[in-house]
Order: C-alpha cells, then structure tokens, then sequence
C-alpha cells in the first residue's frame, strides 16, 4: 500500500484520513499549529471510527504540525481545507516542497489550483511541483466527535485536473491506487466550473435570507429551502456558467446533470426533483440551514466561486446577471466587498491578460 500525506483535519481531511487508513494506507495527517487541537484525540486513539455510509476504523499512521516533515511524508499531498485557507497554505507549504510532488487541493472551488500555484511562486517556489485540484469532495460528512467522523453519501465519480494539463492522466492513475473514483478531466476549467456548491447555496441563502435570520437555520436548507422557485434561479445561474465554460471552449454538462454523475437518480429530471428527494442532501441533522447568512455557503462559495465565474465572463464578454446580483446583494448583507476580497483576475495576477492568456496560464502553468 501506499504513503499520503493529508493537510487539514476537519471534517473532510478527517474522512479522507479515516477512508486512506481503513483500506490500509499509510497517512499523515498535518494540521496547522494553530489547530493543533484538532489532532489530539486521533493521535492518542491511532486513528478515527468511520460511521454511516462507511464502517470500521482508518488507522492514521502520524499526526503532526510540522509541514516539512508533511510535505517529506509523501509524493502525494491532499489539501482538505476551505477555499479561504489555499492561500495562506500555500505561504506555508512553499519552502518545503520539492520537485516532483503532487499538491491535490480537494476541492478547489474554482480556480483554486491557479492560486495556490500562484501563491508558490510569489514566495519564490521554483520547484517543479504539480498543482491541481478535485471538483468537489469526495465525501458529503461530518466530523462530530474527536473521533468519529459519519459519512453521509460517497460520490460515485470525481473529476481531477492538474496544472499543467499535460500531467493530469499520470497523476490521476497514480491516485486511484488511493482513490479509485478519481477521474481525469482535460483541464481546470473542468473542475472549477464544475464547482456545484457555488451554483447552490449562495442563491438560495439569499433568496431564504428572512427564514435564516427569522428562525436562525431552523429548517431544512435543501428540502425545505430550494422550493420550485429557487431551484429556477439556481437554474439561471446554472445557465450562466455553462455559457462561460462554452466561451472558453471547455463545454460542460448541467448541475443537474453532475449530480446525476455524482449521486444517481437519473429520473429526477429537474433540480427540484433532485434536492426535494436526495437522502444525501436533506432530511438530516447536517441538513438543516445556516444560522446567519455569515455561512460558508455565502463566505466561501461566493468569493471563492461566484466571483471568479463573473470574472471568467467578464473577460470572455458574457454577461452574468444572476450571479453579479448575488455577489453585490451577499456583500451587502454581510458587509463585506466579495468582488475585492475573492479570487478576482487581479488577485489571481490575471487582470493583465485576456482571455487566450488566462486559458494558457490555466492549462500550462505560465
């Protein structure tokens, strides 16, 4: 079996940790020094306890906050942190990777892998790392106890891509000996667009913003909060970025269509069907709405996701009404600047090039 280093333990870093160790191989688990916490109880019990869709318990072979011994651990390291924390996990990591290591971020949000090999490079990285990203994670989960992490759903395919292109198939048969769903796809574009949360939940966080605030989350955000309604504005949404990707010549399949990938059901035709329906999605304690519209499903989906699509569109001279609507009223309720503070062209130093320049940058890496 092989070795595999995870960064982050959360609950998805956990799983993928707890997933590694139970088909028997060797992980390294490292977390930030200022989480050390998160690491206590696994190190002392050797591992964690898989429930629900997974059973049995995933030895984890070392805990550790130093990112130098992580970064040595393996050829292969898994980033399982959100969107916000790419960045500064890459300031962290550069000094200690080496040429001919794998960063996979799970997932990337959307162009996730730009920014991290971005990031490498401004802190004077000049080792041949290979850089890419999952479109979304692997597991639907949650970590609840210091020990215990409860799978919820599994996804049946996930695509990866690598920057550069060219190295995305060796990469992805390297990891199906660890993950054996992985899929290859010809580029990022693929993965970032491919990024469903971004078209879910901040849309219909905001078209439910009185429920959240009235009951603070007291009701099911996918059963109970994409009614027929929603579930039509996250179709134009849907629509919008589907209009990006064909811009750049990387055409893709619907959300509803990916979920169908992802999770099956192939007979619910219409989005509605499939998030009034999915065991996966609704119907749980983790399904119930987020307390305040200061959530993940605002805070990172729509700096991390929106922003970057419009501005995909913006280049390429697609207009994305639906989504600049949700950028401009999400910073409003939030009071925050999403457009300023997320992966914009500009903070991703692609301001300057157009729309050739930022698909060579995506597929090649300069």
């Amino acid at each position: 079996m092989g070795k595999i280093t995870i960064i982050g333990a959360g609950n998805g870093g956990c799983t993928y940790a707890a997933y590694l160790g139970l088909r028997g191989h060797s992980v390294c688990l490292c977390e930030t020094p200022a989480f050390a916490g998160n690491l206590t109880d696994i190190e002392a019990a050797g591992g964690l306890v898989m429930r629900g869709a997974l059973m049995g318990f995933g030895p984890v072979s070392r805990c550790t906050t130093d990112v130098a011994e992580a970064c040595a651990w393996s050829d292969y390291i898994l980033v399982v942190v959100p969107a916000f924390a790419h960045r500064s996990l890459a300031q962290w990591m550069a000094p200690h990777l080496r040429s001919g290591k794998t960063v996979i971020l799970n997932p990337g949000a959307v162009l996730g892998a730009a920014e991290f090999l971005s990031v490498l490079r401004e802190c004077g990285c000049t080792e041949d790392v290979t850089v890419g990203e999952t479109s979304s994670n692997a597991f639907a989960c949650r970590r609840y106890r210091p020990n215990d992490v409860n799978v919820l759903g599994i996804k049946e395919k996930l695509y990866v891509a690598c920057i550069p292109a060219n190295r995305t198939e060796k990469t992805v048969e390297a990891l199906n000996a660890f993950f054996p769903t992985f899929t290859a796809i010809p580029n990022i574009f693929y993965t970032s667009l491919m990024n469903g949360n971004a078209i879910l939940h901040p849309i219909s966080a905001v078209l439910n913003a009185a429920w959240i605030e009235m009951t603070q989350g007291d009701f099911d955000f996918y059963w109970g909060g994409m009614t027929p309604g929603v579930c039509e504005n996250i179709d134009r949404v849907d629509k919008e970025r589907l209009a990006v990707a064909e811009a750049y010549g990387f055409p893709q399949v619907s959300l509803n269509e990916l979920n169908h990938i992802y999770y099956g059901h192939p007979e619910w035709a219409t989005l509605y069907d499939f998030f009034s329906r999915s065991k996966v999605h609704g119907g749980t304690p983790e399904a119930r709405a987020p307390k305040t519209t200061r959530h993940r499903y605002i805070t990172e989906d729509v700096p991390y996701g929106l922003v970057p699509i419009s501005e995909l569109g913006r280049k390429a001279g697609i207009p994305t009404p639906h989504i600049d609507a949700v950028i401009t009223l999400t910073s409003t309720f939030n009071g925050t600047d999403y457009r300023k503070e997320g992966r914009s062209l500009e903070n991703l130093g692609l301001e300057d090039r157009d729309k050739t320049g930022i698909t060579v940058f995506l597929i090649n890496g300069r």
